[in-house]
């Protein structure tokens, strides 16, 4: 094995990264004794996914952290073949003893047996090859089922429980699922003295809710789902608890869920239900539930498409190219009936010859009345990048809003045939005369775009409530053995859409930063808020840079942050409008400005962003179906007078995004192609920028 520096191209540095080789999910996050566990999907024999083991590591601060021997390997029989690998799943400290498995570990002064607190930890074993196992058990390929083992010594060795599997299959009603039955997230639930886990039927989008008296025996209590995002698999479920505004009196539970494909950006993602438990099922909210089928309340349909014996110029739409003469098209013929979700019969695609066709379909003009567009599109990830919009290198596939000759908004499809609701926040806009255009320049794979259902509306039109609305945040976990006013998460920072080809070389892979979570009462809504843990300031440097603009004009204005640290900061903007219609600042920018990180504020579209279009390396997966350039969005809105805060980490190969409340996230990979990229530079457009103020402080790297 290569024996890593931690200094290598792209190694975070205040980011959980394995030793060498491939890490996903985080699994078994467990706190004991004074020490943070972070167990992890962990490949030994290379830096792609396969021979999946759980890696091992500790932390007393959860920013340091001290790497472990493998604590459960893959398994071989004796001709090579595996017969066993350790999927995700979660790990608790059974300190009542109820499994049986500790161990007299000394004497107490009057020579009683002191026993040990055995860790357990609870996972999915997926079987590569059928057979029979122990006591008849009939394995079949590729079968997933829930088993345990337990250690000790405070995770340091392991032993796998001979009742193993726990849970062999899913319910016979799921029976056919026995190859996507996995994840299980296990906690003491103390009101009625049982042990809870929540495991996935992934491909059913459906959570299972079991009950035991002591990690072996298990019941099922009850299901849920599917809910809100309900396309892609369902993985890496977490049911918890947490205080509403810090009140103990006022408890919610939470569950997180992991989807993939149908995040909210191409891939990967991250959703949460709010709701209550009672030890037996989880009911979610009525307003944390979003009904696919259901329009925004007092909604004006501008364009449903359900005219599909009409061409689009007989709805008053202009085609151009491949496109003229076409029409709506009837969503269940539309590639072989693939395309799910769609309202009524028809929808507007692309889709008419194959994925070869190209042109546009423009809508006739209107002008905005009410805050919010909506509407219903999947299709392939092309977004529109304006860097080469209107050149022969425009790939777009995507449906954009124009105001005033410009593209103010735009959407492209998730790599998905499953329409899902977008919207935008078009309030800088109200009074003006606007029109869409949907533009297929692509003839690559799923080259397409089907849209459906486009409405007008004073509120937007959920489709889940994502934990993060960067790319690049999946699969997050909670530590056990915290109270409930201290939940803290971690996210594998990565994206199934092209984590095996991310330019890394001895590892690939990294977790986010810890994040505490809690619920507020944020505009009458319960919502789920996330800041990074406090601990993570002891690497923070004394400030670098700090400065106020009663007014930042129109334009860039540099700033000097002295190496390393102008690639590893903590930057903090606060700021009102003032005339501007764009704030923020740009990281890891060349001289020439075609390498660079734009993260800021659009103050008419009401929304945090992050443009990584031209953020370094992107081409490492097919050219033509690229799923990392990109411009993410979390829609926030504020009133012109309102003081809005953006927090940024930047590490060596990412940046995390919070807003000063914690409502929104956006995480995004970066690959910097050139090292002498780092210049740092404020900016606004459209006009000035009230009341800034600017604090970037530099961040010491966890390995020296």
């Amino acid at each position: 094995m290569v024996q890593s520096c931690f200094s290598e191209e792209y190694r975070p540095q205040f980011h959980f990264t394995p030793e060498n080789n491939w890490m996903n999910d985080p699994n078994g996050l467990v706190y004991h004794d004074g020490v943070y566990h972070i167990f992890y999907q962990h490949n030994p024999n290379g830096t792609t996914w396969g021979y999946m083991s759980w890696g091992h590591a500790i932390s007393t601060d959860l920013v340091h952290w001290k790497h472990l021997p493998i604590a459960l390997e893959y398994e071989v029989d004796s001709n090579g073949n595996l017969m066993e690998m350790f999927y995700s799943g979660s790990a608790v400290v059974d300190v009542n003893n109820t499994s049986g498995f500790a161990v007299s570990i000394s004497k107490d002064w009057k020579g009683n047996d002191i026993f040990s607190q055995p860790m357990v930890a609870i996972y999915t074993s997926c079987y590569p090859t059928a057979r029979t196992a122990s006591k008849g058990l009939v394995i079949r390929q590729g079968q997933q089922s829930q088993s345990i083992a337990f250690s000790n010594d405070n995770g340091l060795t392991w032993t796998k429980y001979d009742g193993n599997p726990i849970i062999p299959s899913p319910p016979p009603e799921y029976a056919d699922q026995y190859n996507q039955f996995r994840d299980p997230f296990v906690f003491w639930h103390t009101p009625s003295m049982k042990w809870i886990m929540v495991a996935s039927l992934a491909m059913k989008q459906i959570l299972l809710i079991y009950s035991s008296n002591n990690l072996k025996d298990w019941t099922l209590e009850s299901q849920f789902g599917p809910h809100n995002a309900r396309f892609g698999e369902w993985e890496c479920p977490s049911l918890f608890p947490l205080y509403v505004d810090d009140n103990p009196v006022a408890e919610k539970w939470v569950i997180l869920i992991g989807i993939n494909p149908g995040g909210v950006i191409a891939g990967s993602g991250t959703q949460s239900i709010i709701g209550s438990f009672d030890g037996k099922s989880f009911v979610a909210d009525r307003s944390d539930v979003y009904d696919p089928a259901e329009v925004p309340f007092g909604s004006t349909v501008f364009q449903d498409f359900e005219s599909t014996s009409s061409t689009f110029e007989e709805l008053g739409w202009t085609a151009t190219g491949d496109f003229v003469g076409s029409g709506p098209q009837k969503a269940s013929t539309v590639n072989a009936g693939k395309v799910m979700g769609y309202l009524g019969n028809g929808i507007m695609t692309t889709y008419l010859l194959g994925n070869g066709g190209t042109g546009t379909i423009m809508s006739p003009k209107f002008t905005i009345r009410l805050d919010y567009i909506s509407f219903l599109i999947a299709g392939g990830y092309y977004p529109y990048n304006p860097d080469t919009a209107g050149t022969p290198e425009d790939n777009q596939v995507s449906i954009n809003l124009v105001v005033a000759g410009k593209i103010v908004h735009s959407q492209t499809g998730t790599n998905t045939e499953n329409l899902v609701w977008r919207s935008w926040n078009v309030a800088g806009w109200v009074g003006q005369e606007a029109y869409l255009v949907v533009t297929d320049f692509n003839t690559g794979p799923s080259a397409h775009i089907h849209v459906d259902e486009i409405v007008f509306s004073d509120c937007p039109k959920d489709e889940a409530n994502w934990n993060d609305f960067g790319p690049d945040y999946y699969a997050a976990a909670t530590f056990n053995g915290l109270p409930t006013s201290e939940r803290i998460a971690i996210g594998w920072m990565n994206n199934w859409a092209y984590a095996n080809n991310i330019p890394t070389s001895t590892w690939r892979g990294a977790m986010s930063i810890p994040r505490i979570l809690s619920l507020k009462t944020i505009n009458n809504k319960i919502r789920l808020v996330q800041q990074p843990v406090s601990s993570l300031s002891t690497l923070y440097t004394s400030t670098l840079y700090s400065r106020n603009f009663s007014a930042l004009e129109c334009g860039e204005t540099k700033v000097s942050i002295p190496a390393p640290y102008n690639a590893r900061m903590k930057v903090v903007l606060k700021f009102t409008q003032g005339g501007g219609t764009k704030f923020g600042v740009i990281l890891c920018s060349n001289a020439t400005n075609t390498q660079e990180t734009v993260i800021g504020y659009d103050f008419l579209g009401q929304n945090i962003f992050v443009d990584r279009f031209k953020s370094g390396k992107c081409s490492f997966v097919d050219s033509e179906r690229n799923a990392f350039p990109g411009y993410f969005i979390a829609t926030m809105p504020t009133k012109p007078t309102d003081v809005i805060e953006i927090n940024i980490l930047l590490d060596w190969s990412s940046v995390e995004v919070f807003d000063g409340q914690g409502q929104v996230a956006l995480t995004s990979q970066i690959f910097p192609l050139e090292h002498n990229a780092t210049q740092v530079k404020l900016f606004s457009e459209g006009g000035p920028t009230r009341s800034v103020s600017v604090s970037i402080d530099g961040i010491n790297s966890v390995w020296n």
